[in-house]
């Protein structure tokens, strides 16, 4: 290092601050919402996706063209991130919420309620109507507009179909008629006493959507834990497929360390339940694959799963409420990066879909799609059907003593027995919630009401 008298280091560090200071002006100046040329600007939180960013890119200058807007693209990679921002007033225009946050950042006060724009808006009117009564909070006011749904069903391959002497699935098949065919295709090809290809690989998370065609009784803003009777019977059904070797538990898809799209891909499972659409997975799959709705519960009409539970929200203190709204709407109804979006016309995105993927329609996607706008049963998801209050008091406690069920580790009925502790630990989490002074009246009366009504019911299923 250079030896350099006191005092030139003493100008030096003078001009590194106000060098430092003039660029730290200047970058903020850069990602003002304000152009030079007084334009609205707005900050989209858009995902850390190089292929979205890339179709948005190219698309951002006709829009700035015809509506006069600016949009600047902020990569998101999760909800910290987010409530980082707010907490340094840095927050985005416009960005990605579900239920699990949503009301919570609304009671609040940092989302916009968006009902006045949505009505005088005709797009809204394309909207599906679930769809929009999900995206009401407990205060009746919209904080976010739904950007996409989807489905699920079971992908399986054609070809070990052929080879087992199985017909392709009915789209009217039942958990029996899966369970039979899962039984015939799994099989141990080379005698060793170790299963080579089980039938079927339901991951975890999508336990709750056949506790849903089991009609079991799913509620939103559920305050309280409660497993029902026709949940726990899908919970039995589903470590019988593990306990009787057709379906790969837990620890076992670790062992053979690939993803589930993988397993299908390389045969080690027959078929697989996922998201539809998918196109991460329709996209890659070179087998020949088709796809079918879930199965049905015998006796019961079905109700297939539909997400509800994301949407876009506007920040409160954005500069521009009303170039932020335009500029969600062309997000959501225009822009190719999210098209063809079933949230603007579900006809014509099967159709639409069928066109961009060639080979689609042959797969049986519009029959799966079209059951589920037919028997839309919502969304049960756990991380979305409980409270925003008391969520992440319930999962906390309940996702490790599922991951112990599915694994072996525990029996059903010590999951049942676990429910009453954690109840009294999401109750204490709730009180010390409603004394927060930044939770906004019509939220607080809207849990203390939801409160007094868990108690009531409580009392009443308590009494002789």
């Amino acid at each position: 290092m250079t030896n350099l008298p006191v005092r030139t280091l003493r100008r030096c560090a003078r001009h590194d601050r106000t060098f430092l200071l003039v660029a730290v002006a200047w970058l903020f100046a850069a990602c003002g919402r304000q152009a030079s040329d007084d334009r609205p600007t707005v900050t989209y939180n858009c995902a850390a996706n190089s292929n979205e960013i890339t179709a948005l890119q190219k698309e951002l200058p006709q829009f700035l063209q015809t509506e006069g807007i600016e949009v600047r693209l902020n990569p998101f990679s999760g909800e910290q991130k987010l409530y980082a921002m707010m907490a340094a007033r840095q927050a985005p225009d416009i960005f990605y919420t579900n239920n699990a946050v949503r009301d919570r950042l609304a009671a609040e006060g940092r989302l916009l309620d968006l009902s006045s724009f949505a009505e005088s808006d005709p797009v809204i009117a394309r909207f599906p109507a679930e769809l929009l009564a999900a995206a009401r909070s407990v205060d009746g006011g919209l904080y976010a507009i739904p950007n996409f749904t989807h489905t699920c069903g079971v992908y399986y391959n054609r070809e070990l179909f052929a080879e087992a002497g199985l017909e392709p699935p009915d789209p009217d098949w039942t958990w029996e008629d899966m369970r039979d065919a899962a039984t015939r295709l799994t099989d141990d090809r080379d005698d060793d006493g170790r299963t080579d290809r089980y039938g079927i690989f339901i991951p975890a998370h999508f336990i709750e959507a056949f506790e849903q065609m089991n009609h079991a009784p799913i509620h939103r803003n559920t305050i309280f834990l409660e497993i029902s009777a026709e949940a726990r019977e899908v919970h039995e059904r589903y470590l019988a497929l593990i306990r009787d070797g057709i379906m790969p538990d837990i620890r076992r898809v670790q062992a053979l360390g690939m993803q589930a799209a993988q397993l299908l891909q390389s045969g080690r499972i027959a078929m697989l339940v996922e998201g539809v659409p998918h196109p991460g997975l329709m996209d890659t799959l070179t087998i020949d694959w088709g796809l079918v709705p879930l199965p049905r519960f015998d006796g019961l009409e079905p109700r297939y799963f539909r997400s509800d539970s994301g949407g876009v929200s506007i920040s409160a203190v954005t500069k521009y409420p009303d170039a932020s709204w335009k500029t969600l709407v062309w997000l959501i109804s225009k822009a190719s990066a999210y098209q063809p979006n079933p949230v603007v016309g579900n006809g014509d995105f099967v159709d639409a879909w069928v066109r961009k993927h060639p080979g689609a329609d042959e797969t049986g996607f519009r029959d799966v799609w079209n059951l589920s706008a037919q028997y839309p049963g919502g969304d049960p998801r756990y991380f979305v059907r409980f409270s925003s209050w008391t969520m992440n008091a319930i999962l906390t406690r309940f996702q490790p003593l599922l991951d112990q069920l599915w694994s072996g580790a525990i029996q059903p009925g010590d999951l049942a027995d676990a429910v009453p502790n954690i109840n009294q630990e999401v109750r204490r989490e709730l009180e010390r919630q409603l004394r927060s002074p930044s939770l906004r009246p019509g939220f607080r009366s809207a849990l203390e009401n939801a409160l007094r009504q868990e108690d009531a019911l409580s009392t009443e299923s308590s009494r002789p």
